[in-house]
């Protein structure tokens, strides 16, 4: 039997990438914001059995309403990815705008959490499953500009760990990826020394993938990059 895969934010970047590499040989549940990509990518995905819709991952109610009716397509799920996210907004600190901060922890951290909390009861009853959370190598070190940015990630980086330490008695992993710079749309300017989607996806199936423990942290990142510490 298939396993079932939900990726967030799976319209474009390393969630397209992925959804893609994983099409011959899982199930998937996608969410994005955009219905005419969302549209493209399920033609590309052929015969894979792959249910999709299209809102703000932010809106509680429609994250919930998506993820019901993923349980009632599929059963159960195997693998959550949380991989939406954004970087909105780029300021100094003492210039940051306090609603594009609250949203961007809305964005980068509370719905990802939502989305854990709607499929924890899922991994728990069978006791097994995977969390997978797309972080960014801005946890790693202190970038100027980036201050709402690196927060939120900051944020989602400390709650991953710690559950990490409280879901592994039930057998069910956590993952935490550290990309560095990736040559998506998710920057306004395209760098092609940047790594490609397609390479962290095969780094993210390859630890969904893996049957013996648990993969905790990938980090990559392009050699371009020299900012590390």
């Amino acid at each position: 039997m298939k396993k079932t895969v939900i990726i967030t934010g799976a319209t474009d970047g390393i969630g397209k990438a992925l959804a893609v590499l994983l099409s011959k040989d899982y199930n998937l549940a996608l969410c994005g914001r955009n219905e005419e990509k969302m549209k493209e990518l399920m033609i590309q995905l052929g015969d894979c059995h792959a249910y999709c819709e299209c809102f703000d991952i932010t809106n509680d109610s429609k994250r919930h309403e998506f993820c019901e009716h993923v349980k009632k397509e599929f059963g159960t799920i195997d693998v959550l990815v949380n991989n939406a996210g954004a970087n909105t907004k780029k300021d100094k600190v003492v210039d940051i705008n306090l609603e594009d901060l609250r949203y961007m922890f809305e964005l980068n951290c509370v719905s990802a959490v939502g989305m854990i909390q709607e499929i924890y009861p899922l991994m728990s009853e069978k006791q097994q499953g995977l969390f997978i959370n797309i972080l960014s190598s801005c946890c790693l070190f202190n970038s100027p500009m980036a201050g709402s940015y690196s927060a939120s990630k900051d944020a989602m980086e400390g709650i991953s760990k710690i559950l990490l330490k409280e879901v592994k008695p039930e057998n069910i992993g956590v993952c935490n990826v550290y990309p560095g710079g990736v040559d998506t749309n998710f920057r306004a300017i395209a760098n092609h020394n940047y790594l490609k989607p397609e390479t962290v996806a095969k780094m993210i199936k390859a630890c969904i993938e893996n049957e013996e423990g648990c993969v905790h942290d990938i980090v990559i990142r392009p050699f371009i990059e020299d900012n590390i510490g």
